[in-house]
């Protein structure tokens, strides 16, 4: 008996301090709490309403999407290649090393598609080589300071989720062989919660796009708190810290006869000559209307979609309700000072609060 319940008790120290941060509800934080901001353009050029944001509300982590792994038909064996490489030019270098921006602690980002994951299902070690092998020589060409993590973003399912749990192991033994000491963090979808977490040191759960954007009769699909409310049961559970990131952009999606047909931007919806208003946020377009390299025909409808405050701090107080007693950080998607503009600088400053 003295045996089992030795046995027993040893079992139970395993359990305790298996997973991220020591135990399985991934409550111990996997690095210091601060306010993050994401940034996601091909150049990487903040100007000065940006920096004076960075400053003002005390960003200290910027996640840098640094270039996507897509599919190329004519490429290599794999037919995956790095595409959008993000540029960095030259006052900001200047910041990077001397001035505003040296102090910040950055996490390069790499977009892995999936189709560029299925079709490396089965050599993920190839990828995993190749992503870290171009991240590291990035990093060190472009002089950014501060790194301690790298992250994956991926939208994988079910049938793909082997081959990316696959990749992320294969990520973490790779930066081992090159002598980096970086974490390894993984953005996950609210679908994503109710499967296993991946095998990462934390996780950046994405609190936008939470709706089906190609959906003609969906109020908002960027946030929106009926869209939540099926998966924030698995938050306090799922085995990874999380960090939370919380959607700050806008865009306008384009229908003809209930098919979408793409994102648009700066279409002049409030032209009455060339639109008429048929609900809050629809516009049926009343002649044609070239814009953006494509026509808007009679008939279209253009749905503008906001990350209004009132929405994303309804969402917020949701989550954060979930998280009370797990050390987190927010994070707000994306550096864009048009878009940053909309929201007061309490507004921000809530969003970036946690409820601990």
């Amino acid at each position: 008996m003295k045996l089992i319940a030795g046995a027993a008790a040893l079992l139970i120290a395993l359990m305790t301090v298996a997973g991220c941060g020591g135990n399985p509800a991934g409550s111990q934080p996997c690095h210091e709490e601060t306010n993050g901001v994401y940034y996601w353009k091909t150049v990487f050029a903040p100007d000065s309403a940006e920096l004076a944001f960075i400053d003002g509300h005390n960003v200290d982590r910027i996640y840098l999407r640094m270039f996507d792994v897509t599919v190329n038909p004519d490429a290599g064996p794999y037919k995956t290649v790095p595409n959008a490489s993000v540029r960095i030019d030259y006052d900001t270098y200047e910041n990077l090393m001397q001035d505003s921006l040296s102090g910040k602690e950055f996490v390069p980002v790499v977009y892995v598609t999936l189709d560029a994951l299925k079709r490396m299902e089965g050599v993920e070690n190839e990828l995993a080589g190749n992503i870290v092998s171009r991240l590291k020589n990035m990093v060190s060409y472009n002089g950014l300071p501060n790194v301690a993590e790298m992250q994956l973003d991926c939208d994988w399912t079910i049938s793909t989720e082997p081959s990316y749990f696959k990749l992320c192991e294969e990520v973490k033994n790779r930066l081992k062989q090159e002598g980096l000491p970086w974490r390894l963090s993984s953005t996950i979808r609210l679908h994503q919660l109710r499967r296993k977490a991946p095998p990462v040191d934390c996780g950046v759960l994405m609190v936008y796009n939470t709706g089906n954007f190609d959906d003609p009769d969906a109020d908002n699909s960027i946030i929106d708190i009926k869209d939540i409310e099926p998966y924030v049961k698995h938050i306090p559970s799922y085995a990874l810290h999380l960090d939370v990131a919380y959607p700050t952009y806008s865009w306008q999606l384009l229908f003809r006869k209930r098919q979408f047909l793409g994102l648009m931007n700066n279409v002049d919806v409030a032209d009455t000559t060339a639109f008429t208003r048929v609900a809050p946020n629809r516009y049926v377009a009343r002649r044609n209307i070239p814009c953006n390299n494509r026509v808007i025909r009679p008939g279209d409808m253009v749905r503008e979609e906001q990350s209004a405050y009132p929405g994303i701090s309804e969402v917020k107080e949701r989550i954060e309700s979930k998280l009370a007693n797990r050390p987190h950080s927010n994070i707000l998607y994306h550096l864009d000072s048009k878009n940053l503009s909309k929201y007061s600088s309490d507004e921000i400053d809530n969003l970036y609060s946690t409820a601990r």
